[in-house]
């Protein structure tokens, strides 16, 4: 009966695994804009190293997660990116090196889909939702979405005089079945 009940879990796991679409990320985009002193700035991370798996007809199974160098900001400004990089009050890299994110959930929406992220900037990791949108052409697919936060809910930026507490994200992601 043991051997009967191993079996069966193992044939269950392995049709489980089958089913589940895995997808590589080939390339990526990480960007943000906010504003300063009403100007707009933008800005990117590089470095994305994700596991992404997702079948759009087993969502109760999808998991999107990930890490960019908090050291690749890019603002096409040195001076900028030398003190977003180094003061405490921004990212602090030597000290917090990633900015991490992975799903807690993912939904079916009208337009595509929601995912309830966990978002860690520093050492502080708050819950936001991101609707996103994926297109899959056979082999490859592209996943894209946009969100705004709030810098304050993660202690980046301090009391910046003339800078906006919101901070738009957005998010691409190109990735070939596994």
């Amino acid at each position: 009966m043991k051997n009967t009940i191993f079996v069966w879990l193992i044939v269950l796991l392995a049709v489980q695994m089958s089913l589940a679409q895995v997808w590589k990320p080939t390339s990526s985009s990480f960007g943000f804009t906010t504003k300063m002193l009403g100007i707009k700035v933008e800005g990117k991370f590089k470095g994305f190293q994700g596991i992404i798996n997702f079948d759009p007809n087993e969502l109760q199974n999808a998991t999107i997660s990930g890490t960019v160098e908090a050291a690749t900001i890019d603002t096409d400004n040195s001076l900028r990116n030398t003190h977003l990089k180094e003061k405490s009050d921004f990212f602090e890299v030597v000290k917090f090196p990633k900015l991490k994110m992975s799903s807690a959930k993912i939904e079916k929406s009208a337009e595509g889909y929601i995912g309830n992220f966990n978002l860690t900037i520093k050492s502080i990791t708050k819950t936001l939702k991101i609707p996103f949108t994926v297109n899959i052409n056979n082999e490859k697919a592209v996943f894209k979405g946009s969100a705004k936060i709030n810098r304050k809910d993660w202690n980046l930026g301090g009391n910046t005089f003339g800078m906006s507490n919101d901070v738009n994200i957005n998010l691409l992601i190109n990735a070939i079945k596994q």
